[in-house]
């Protein structure tokens, strides 16, 4: 998901944990691009995108705006997936071995 914001605050009903639980329990990884001229209130923006996997970029202009969508494209485009079927029904987490090369 990646979100194009102030982060200023203008009427949430929702407090930052809860919708950092939402994310997580739907495994999305947040990306928030901070559109204001001074970095504007970075605490927020930081802590929801570390806690999603994502990641934040202080936006400034139009030309800072697409080299941060160009960054996020070519992270998403460099993410790979690895699944693990056990061999039997019994294989736990625990007893499976997985080798990284």
């Amino acid at each position: 998901m990646i979100i194009m914001t102030d982060a200023e605050d203008t009427g949430s009903k929702l407090k930052l944990q809860d919708a950092i639980e939402a994310a997580q329990r739907t495994d999305a990884v947040v990306h928030i691009l901070l559109v204001a001229a001074d970095g504007g209130d970075q605490g927020v923006a930081k802590k929801l995108t570390e806690e999603t996997g994502g990641r934040m970029i202080v936006v400034r202009n139009e030309k800072n705006l697409e080299q941060a969508f160009d960054q996020i494209s070519e992270e998403l485009r460099s993410q790979y997936t690895i699944g693990y079927v056990p061999r039997t029904r019994r294989a736990t987490a625990a007893t499976g071995k997985l080798k990284w090369i």
